[in-house]
């Protein structure tokens, strides 16, 4: 009799034992299912944040020489939108291209009054640079994929931009955004439509081009789209 208690109390202990093993692995199972849904969570926030915030910034390009009216009389000057790494070139340092990355980015324009956060309402607005009739003959280095002065100015055709310029006052006036994306082009010329092809966007708001005696600062703002 003594044997067959014992031997009951002994299932009932492996019995208690399985059951609290199994209860351990569903509390850790739970806990590891929590603690991921937390990081997609804070991930997922993090992300969003990242959208539409807006970093305002300037660069001073200067000129090594007059007149301030040639595009190679001002030293380049590298700069970072995003993920994608720029220069300031040309006239009063106004010109925007992208150099230097190993992916292929593009230029366009759109409305100055876009906003970030409604991608889906102007990206089928966006006028591409490298689209046939926008590509002008200035900078004569290289004419694609640049954005500066909107059409043709003291005899040199530098297509489409975002800005107009007086030559009476010497005042220059933004008067589009510029739109930056990436996408799987064969090189700088190639012509990318960003609304179906685009894989990261940033939209660029130049707030004022102010020229010195020999350099001239750029203020912009920038915000990731895509």
């Amino acid at each position: 009799m003594k044997k067959i208690i014992l031997s009951f109390l002994a299932l009932a202990t492996i019995s208690i034992t399985s059951c609290s093993s199994e209860d351990q692995t569903a509390d850790s199972q739970g806990l590891a299912k929590a603690q991921e849904e937390q990081v997609s969570n804070q991930t997922a926030k993090a992300a969003a944040l990242e959208l539409c915030s807006a970093t305002s910034t300037s660069v001073t390009v200067n000129r090594w020489q007059a007149p301030s009216s040639v595009d190679t009389n001002w030293t380049p000057v590298a700069a970072v939108i995003g993920g994608v790494n720029v220069q300031w070139e040309g006239i009063y340092g106004a010109s925007l291209r992208p150099v230097g990355n190993t992916a292929q980015w593009y230029l366009g324009t759109v409305d100055l009054n876009s906003v970030c956060g409604e991608w889906d309402l102007w990206k089928e607005s966006v006028e591409v640079k490298n689209a046939t009739g926008n590509v002008g003959t200035a900078p004569t280095s290289d004419p694609y994929n640049i954005v500066g002065y909107n059409g043709t100015i003291s005899g040199s055709n530098y297509g489409l931009g975002y800005y107009s310029y007086n030559i009476t006052t010497h005042v220059m006036t933004p008067a589009k955004a510029i739109v930056i994306w990436k996408a799987a082009g064969t090189n700088s010329h190639s012509v990318t439509v960003p609304h179906t092809s685009a894989t990261e966007v940033y939209l660029v708001k130049v707030t004022a081009v102010t020229p010195g005696t020999s350099s001239s600062v750029i203020s912009y703002n920038w915000s990731k789209v895509l």
